[in-house]
């Protein structure tokens, strides 16, 4: 999940799109609202056919198989992930600056989420005991988005904003454990105040790792005991 390899995403042509595209990506559209809000395991072509009105050969004209249309859903979950979470967040200053709009921008998105659902979190839960090509896209999707977390954590580090002693890997591991938990206790329990605890625990989790700041050096030769005796003779 980086910029540099986006996942594929819908291109205008010059002038227009032609009608077959505009179809596919409504049908994408259509099937991303109800695997997040019922499962990608219950989108099959004919819940999407009585949904949008179409024929299930017309479905099948764009999407050869069920697991062809899952993957386009997955795809497009993931290019959205990037269009607002971590696009807006690269143009700003690599280090803390980058790495707390990256956090920021993904508490706004699950937010929004919470009523549709989460499709990369709900999406781990149906697959993590499933082998097979959707497994797989899922794994990639979740490790691309810990990855460039981890390499927010590192540039961080590098500009002096984090401490160098700050194991990388275990706070994307603690920030991650914090939307797992935002996830279930405003889904499943239906807290009033998940958000607020989410970001109050990601602010923590951000100042503990950061950086001290050095001291005003003390002029040469004088202790502090010594200004001060100093001080009061003047």
């Amino acid at each position: 999940m980086t910029l540099a390899t986006p996942a594929p995403t819908r291109v205008a042509a010059p002038d227009r799109l032609r009608k077959g595209e505009l179809t596919r990506a409504t049908i994408v559209d259509a099937a991303l609202a109800v695997a997040r809000r019922e499962g990608l395991e219950s989108l099959t072509i004919g819940v999407l056919a009585e949904t949008l009105g179409m024929s299930k050969s017309g479905l099948f004209a764009h999407f050869g198989s069920r697991e062809d249309l899952q993957l386009a859903v997955l795809r497009e979950y993931a290019a959205r992930f990037v269009e607002d979470v971590l696009r807006p967040a690269v143009e700003l200053e690599r280090g803390l600056p980058r790495l707390q709009a990256m956090l920021e921008n993904w508490l706004r998105l699950l937010a929004r989420e919470l009523e549709q659902g989460c499709l990369m979190i709900s999406g781990a839960s149906e697959y993590d005991d499933r082998p097979g090509v959707l497994r797989d896209a899922m794994v990639a999707i979740v490790t691309g988005w810990k990855d460039e977390l981890l390499r927010a954590i590192d540039a961080a580090k590098a500009a002096g904003h984090l401490r160098a002693s700050v194991e990388s890997r275990q706070l994307v591991f603690e920030i991650y454990g914090l939307m797992l938990a935002l996830h279930q206790d405003a889904r499943l329990l239906r807290s009033a105040d998940s958000i607020k605890r989410t970001r109050t625990g990601l602010a923590r989790l951000i100042d503990g790792a950061r950086a001290k700041r050095t001291r005003s050096a003390r002029p040469p030769g004088k202790s502090s005991g010594a200004a001060k005796r100093s001080a009061r003779r003047t």
